[in-house]
């Protein structure tokens, strides 16, 4: 079973510690820390939901409660676009409500930048089109096709 646990500290956490932390529930099969984020795969999912419902809010850090759930798979056949320069104090669904606007969003991840998921290739092209260049909180976003692990194989 694989887990998602969000709100981590990637430079500070280490998979060997978030194996610690989730081995008294059942199997950790592996971890993989990411910068903000890991994955968490168990080999029981009995053991897989007591972790789930015991360490999601858990501060592995002060101030820093994680997030964990059980981790969904990506929609096949969407647009991912990525969006440059997002001001911290953007939230994913303020991002995601502006994009909403052109077309159905799959997913809104926002960070320090973001990517957005589209359902439609041309939503996809009118919103980067549209909103390359517009300023949001402050600083003017940069939109574009992101390539990187592309799915769909359209002529753009």
């Amino acid at each position: 079973m694989k887990i998602f646990v969000g709100n981590v500290d990637g430079a500070d956490t280490t998979p060997e510690e978030l194996a610690a932390l989730f081995a008294p529930y059942g199997t950790v099969a592996s971890c993989a820390v990411m910068k903000q984020f890991a994955f968490v795969h168990m080999r029981e999912n009995a053991g897989a939901v007591r972790a789930i419902e015991a360490l999601h809010g858990h501060e592995l850090r002060p101030g820093r409660a994680l997030v964990v759930e059980m981790s969904r798979p990506r929609p096949l056949n969407t647009w991912k676009i990525f969006v440059g320069n997002v001001s911290a104090a953007c939230t994913s669904q303020e991002l995601r409500s502006l994009f909403e606007r052109r077309g159905r969003v799959i997913e809104c991840d926002v960070k320090d930048y973001a990517f957005v998921h589209m359902e439609k290739e041309a939503d996809a092209k009118a919103a980067i089109a549209q909103l390359s260049g517009k300023e949001v909180k402050g600083k003017r976003i940069n939109v574009e096709l992101s390539t990187k692990g592309m799915v769909p194989t359209g002529v753009w």
